[in-house]
């Protein structure tokens, strides 16, 4: 009994030596361990580390920068000096960073990897700028990689040159590592081999860093273009039969019994591509006199009687490998190109109200009362709850006119107390009932995260699928801008017209590769397409002559209104010399190889014109900006040139009854007058919108309410910023060289006083290349617009090259440069 109270004792004695020794341990984390973990956290540490590491890698830089200068001065004594000089810096040398610095840099450079070591700095300098926060899409490990590689290849390589040139110096290009592995390769593997060695490894440096680059050696490499002799069908079956004679008998004595079974050609399983060409070849004697169902192959001979009847052969199909070759793919240019990533855009979904299926009840209820004083008797059939309106379907009785329902639509709103009014669709289209839209009391915001992760979009397969947003019935809507093919746009100010216009292109981003698509934003207010600017050598189009893509100076609209109507005539003349009705049939036949880049046929992308705003245009330029947007919007369907053009004021002077005859796709915003919107649809209904987005899409037949998908900057910059880190065309896509009409009329006469310093020089590239435009001009000399216009004007005052013919490309006169020496005599 009294065991338990001294086994409890010493049970309590040990529970308060436990909680003593987890006080102490919490006081001295609290009093020491936090503390220093504050004061250093890891943020801290490693921009602590990464400055040390920056030091020490511009130390470095320095010490071997100096040492490509002074390093012959220095070498004798680094190489000379006693080592306790050296420790204590006694020894004077040349180098910017002492006799420290010098050391440092000739055991690098002379005593490691030569020229290599520059990679090892450069993975220093990544190291230290990852640690300190400056860039972060960095992986240190892959650069790891890639310089450690590069380190040894560059060092072997420049061993091996070094050791070609016969060069003496102070510098080992090479360093000791790469003349000691390119001696001990060279012993092994002899000079021949050890080439073969640097070449695969800047192949497979090459695949490594820059995926495409498998497409380019798999090219080169192919041998597609070698074909091998076919035998023919008589003669491989002859081959067959005495190979198949000469294993028979070389078979074992035991195997002679099964002979008969084996040589039994009914139960002999043949290859099956051969089993065609054998039947065309052996008629048994008795299919000669009786009539065959079976169709013989092509090729072969029958006899027929006393005539032999020949069967023309069938063209060969080429080789596969061949058919491949021919093909065209637009996207090589950029095969490492990523689409931006869904999780850029935000999902406002996810804080969306719950439905009020009170307010549904209370609403159809007041509806029906409000009928129902008139006396009006409906029967209320279903209510469809969408994200900005509620559609209420009731079906009157009969004898009741429609009219009277529909002139009692301020009644209903009263009623209802309706924010926005409402709109009565009498009647519902394939329905015998009468459509009542409600605005509901807590709208809803469609993201365009859960537009663009639908189905129906992933899975569409339009040329130029622009998803909007969603319907009443909570579907996504798509529609092919292609098929529209122009879109008019209306809407009050701050309704969201920028809001849908980004939509729109958000979408075809989402789709369409930079070789597929190209944008030309016209921007009046310069702000609203300013977030595009940075995608410019990717999705952007404009003039030769031109400092930004984004056209935001109203002078310069006009010249490339008219730059496009340019771009759709010779796209026209492809298209004519193809032999196609439209660009989709013209580029299949670019991508399968039935045309060739050769003749002068080139892929050709999509182009969009987006007219932020068209009112100001038509205020400032008038008929000279209807005129070039009339042209493209009844011919450039079939070129691929599409035009989007959005207004705040439909009035009728702005949308003009050419305008509308060409624009049958319209999208109405909200507007605050019923004039407006029978300007934009024909009909009432767009005054009638809630607003934020609440839209109407006409086309020409049923209009269908949507609630645009919404966008905030944020998301539109996140996007672009993907796109413009990615690697892009060297500039954007350029459209044809506009001259406007009486610019460069009458004869021009060549003063030789005025010639430019390159005058000769250009008329030689011209008259070489037989070409001449002030583009070509512009961009081989790399000079601006200005001076290559003028001296396109030179050259047709002097006569080698004829004036200009509207959208026709210049003619060269001179054919030789004999011609062209003596006309430069003449002219001196």
């Amino acid at each position: 009994m009294a065991t338990k109270p001294t086994r409890a004792r010493k049970g309590s004695k040990r529970n308060t030596s436990a909680t003593g020794t987890k006080k102490e341990g919490n006081f001295f984390k609290r009093i020491f361990i936090t503390p220093i973990r504050e004061t250093f956290s890891r943020d801290k540490i490693g921009f602590v580390i990464g400055a040390i590491l920056l030091a020490l890698a511009l130390y470095t830089g320095i010490a071997i920068g100096s040492f490509f200068i002074h390093g012959g001065v220095d070498q004798s004594v680094v190489r000379d000096a006693p080592v306790s000089d050296i420790l204590l810096g006694r020894a004077i040398v040349a180098n910017a960073c002492g006799i420290r610095g010098a050391v440092w840099a000739e055991w690098l450079m002379n005593g490691l990897f030569g020229f290599g070591s520059l990679f090892l700095l450069f993975y220093l300098f990544s190291l230290a700028l990852k640690l300190m926060g400056v860039v972060k899409r960095v992986s240190i490990v892959r650069r790891l990689i890639f310089c450690g590689v590069m380190t040894f290849w560059t060092s072997l390589a420049a061993a091996f040159v070094y050791k070609l040139s016969g060069l003496e110096g102070f510098l080992r290009w090479g360093g000791m590592h790469g003349q000691e592995w390119t001696a001990f390769l060279e012993r092994n593997i002899g000079m021949a081999g050890l080439i073969i060695v640097l070449l695969v490894m800047a192949v497979i440096i090459a695949v490594i860093v820059r995926s495409e680059c498998m497409g380019f050696f798999r090219r080169l490499l192919g041998l597609s273009w070698v074909s091998v002799p076919k035998l023919p069908k008589r003669e491989k079956k002859e081959r067959n039969e005495n190979a198949e004679a000469a294993a028979e008998n070389d078979k074992e004595p035991a195997e002679e019994q099964f002979t008969g079974y084996l040589n039994n050609t009914e139960y002999e399983d043949e290859p099956a591509e051969e089993t065609p060409n054998e039947s065309a070849d052996y008629l048994p004697p008795y299919e000669a006199e009786k009539p065959t169902e079976q169709s013989p192959a092509k090729g072969a001979e029958l006899q027929v009687g006393p005539m032999t009847v020949e069967l023309a052969k069938e063209e060969e199909k080429a080789d596969d490998a061949l058919l491949a070759g021919n093909r065209t793919d637009p996207r090589m240019d950029l095969a490492s190109f990523k689409f931006p990533p869904v999780d850029l855009l935000t999902q406002y979904d996810l804080r969306q109200p719950p439905i009020d299926m009170n307010e549904i009840d209370e609403n159809q209820k007041r509806i029906i009362a409000t009928l129902d004083s008139f006396k009006i008797h409906v029967t209320p059939i279903k209510a469809t709850v969408g994200p900005t309106v509620t559609l209420y379907e009731v079906a009157p009785d009969s004898g009741i006119k429609i009219s009277r329902i529909r002139n009692l639509e301020d009644d209903i709103a009263m009623s209802l107390k309706a924010v926005g009014g409402i709109r009565i669709i009498a009647p519902m289209p394939g329905k015998g009932t009468i459509g009542i839209e409600v605005p509901n009391r807590k709208p809803q915001t469609v993201s365009m995260y859960s537009v663009l992760t639908s189905k129906k979009y992933q899975e569409s397969d339009m040329e130029l699928p622009v998803a909007l947003g969603k319907t009443i019935t909570n579907e996504v809507f798509i529609f092919d801008l292609c098929k529209m093919p122009h879109l008019l746009i209306a809407g009050a100010t701050g309704q969201g017209k920028s809001v849908g216009l980004n939509a729109m292109i958000t979408s075809l981003l989402y789709k369409k590769h930079p070789a597929e698509l190209k944008f030309v934003l016209v921007d009046p207010k310069m702000l609203e397409f300013a977030v595009y600017e940075t995608i410019e050598r990717h999705y952007l189009a404009k003039l030769p002559d031109e400092d930004r893509a984004i056209v935001t100076d109203m002078t310069k609209v006009v010249p490339t209104l008219n730059s496009l109507c340019i771009e759709m005539d010779n796209r026209y003349r492809l298209l004519t010399d193809a032999r196609v009705r439209n660009i989709k049939e013209y580029n299949d036949q670019i991508i399968s190889g039935k045309l060739s880049p050769m003749q002068g046929h080139k892929f050709l992308p999509y182009i969009v014109l987006i007219v932020d705003e068209f009112a100001d245009l038509i205020m400032t330029s008038g008929k000279e900006v209807e005129r070039p947007i009339t042209r493209i919007a009844q011919k450039a369907r079939a070129a691929g040139i599409h035009m989007v053009i959005a207004t705040q004021r439909p009035s009728t002077d702005i949308i003009t009854g050419i305008i509308k005859a060409n624009f049958p796709a319209r999208i109405a915003f909200k507007v605050f007058s019923m004039i407006d919107s029978r300007t934009i649809l024909d009909q009432p209904g767009a005054n009638q919108l809630v607003g934020r987005g609440d839209m109407l899409f006409y086309q020409g037949k049923d209009i269908v309410r949507l609630q645009c998908a919404f966008l905030d900057t944020p998301e539109c910059e996140a996007i672009t910023h993907h796109i413009a880190l990615q690697e892009g065309y060297t500039s954007a896509y350029e459209l044809p060289e506009y001259i406007p009409e009486g610019d460069e009329g009458g004869p021009k006469t060549f003063n030789p006083q005025e010639k430019d310093p390159l005058f000769e020089e250009v008329a030689r590239m011209v008259v070489n290349s037989q070409q001449g435009s002030t583009s070509n001009i512009q961009r081989k000399f790399n000079i601006g617009y200005n001076r290559a216009g003028r001296l396109m004007d030179q050259l047709e005052a002097a006569g080698i090259v004829s004036p200009q013919d509207g959208s026709k490309p210049r003619q060269v006169l001179i054919h030789d440069e004999m011609n062209l020496e003596h006309l430069f005599n003449t002219l001196r």
